[in-house]
């Protein structure tokens, strides 16, 4: 029979093993207790809005508590600005209160070169819409449509349906 990472470290004789065990695994053991199940269906809530909608009714857990939130429910507003020409993402997560939130990226010149967000603890990562003005302007965060003609058809929106966490690179 299979055991908890708790039980498994309550086996441990020294505290101190415990205590560097656990700060090795709470990150891995954090992804897994927060996260969604099946795609938020991630949209522009509608046309000329500047406001990212869940499409679809999503289930998530996080920090070991089920939520829930219905189709067309609103995500957190953007804040931040892309510069024209730049990529960079906003990510939506959902706390254990149903609690939607928003944080940006930092811009790169290239997709590739675009750094996420740290991912918040206890909160499931819904998904993220990634950003890149192509016209004559910046796109400023709850004021640019996601539709407007600076950013289309360069919104993109990513739904995140397993444990996510950009930041894992093991060399």
């Amino acid at each position: 029979m299979f055991g908890t990472i708790q039980q498994w470290l309550n086996a441990l004789t020294t505290p101190r093993d415990q205590q560097t065990l656990k700060s090795m695994l709470f990150p891995l053991a954090d992804r897994y207790s927060s996260l969604v199940f099946g795609s938020a269906g991630l949209a522009i809530k509608a046309g000329g809005s500047a406001l990212v909608k869940a499409g679809t009714a999503f289930y998530a857990i996080a920090n070991g508590t089920l939520v829930t939130k219905a189709a067309n429910t609103d995500m957190a507003a953007l804040s931040g600005t892309v510069a024209n020409a730049a990529f960079n993402v906003f990510c939506f997560d959902i706390d254990s209160a149903g609690t939607l939130t928003t944080s940006m990226g930092t811009a790169g010149a290239t997709l590739a070169a675009v750094k996420f967000p740290p991912l918040v603890e206890k909160k499931a990562r819904i998904g993220f819409v990634v950003i890149n003005p192509t016209g004559t302007g910046d796109f400023v965060g709850g004021t640019t449509a996601l539709d407007d003609g600076t950013v289309t058809p360069n919104a993109a929106y990513v739904n995140c349906t397993a444990p996510f966490d950009p930041t894992v690179i093991l060399n």
